[in-house]
C-alpha cells in the first residue's frame, strides 16, 4: 500500500483562502462604499458618529483582516516560487507574516482603541 504524499493538496486550502478573503473584500468593500454615498457630509463629525458604531468598525477589521489574508497569501506563493534559498524565503515569509499580522492588530488598536 503506498503512502500519500505529505502535503500534496497543502495549497488548495490557502487558494481556497484566497479566494473566499477576495469575495469578503469585494462584499465589505461594496457596502462600505455604498455607506459612503448615503454619509450626508465627509467631515470630521460625521465620520466620527460612524465609526462609533461596532457594526462599521467590525466591517472595516474584517476588510483590513481579509486584504491581509489575501496579500499574505499571494506573497507566500510568489516567495515559494521565486525565492530558492529556503533560509532566505523563510525569513522573508517571516517577515510578511509579522507584518502584515502587525497590521492587522494595529487596526484593530486604531478602532477599537478608547479615544475619543
Amino acid at each position: 500500500m503506498r503512502r500519500p504524499v505529505s502535503g500534496s493538496h497543502s495549497g488548495t486550502g490557502w487558494w481556497l483562502a484566497q479566494r473566499f478573503s477576495a469575495v469578503v473584500l469585494l462584499l465589505s468593500g461594496l457596502i462600505l462604499w455604498l455607506g459612503y454615498l448615503q454619509l450626508p457630509a465627509l467631515d470630521y463629525p460625521t465620520l466620527r458618529a460612524l465609526f462609533r458604531q461596532d457594526s462599521v468598525r467590525l466591517l472595516v477589521w474584517l476588510l483590513v483582516a481579509s486584504l491581509a489574508l489575501h496579500a499574505w497569501v499571494g506573497l507566500r506563493d510568489v516567495l515559494m516560487d521565486y525565492v530558492k534559498p529556503i533560509s532566505l524565503r523563510l525569513a522573508l515569509n517571516l517577515l510578511v507574516t509579522l507584518t502584515l499580522g502587525l497590521c492587522t492588530v494595529w487596526a484593530a488598536a486604531i478602532l477599537w482603541g478608547g479615544h475619543g
